[in-house]
């Protein structure tokens, strides 16, 4: 996190609070699980149960260009 903060806010640190971090990284797990839990539908409806890089690829494209919400 502390990297990501350096390259966006051009060199400027910043401290984090524990409860800040705690809900980024909550956030960041429920995005994965939902994608990964969209990727596998898509692999299901190509009748595989095996989870190819394409299908994250159009679960992404399916969500739009902001991520889609959780």
């Amino acid at each position: 996190v502390r990297e990501l903060c350096l390259l966006f806010t051009r060199g400027v640190d910043y401290r984090w609070q524990r409860m800040a971090l705690m809900a980024l990284q909550e956030a960041a797990e429920a995005f994965a699980v939902r994608l990964l839990e969209d990727a596998y539908l898509c692999s299901l409806h190509a009748r595989r149960v095996t989870l190819f890089p394409k299908d994250l690829q159009l679960a992404r494209r399916l969500r739009g260009l902001e991520g889609g919400g959780i």
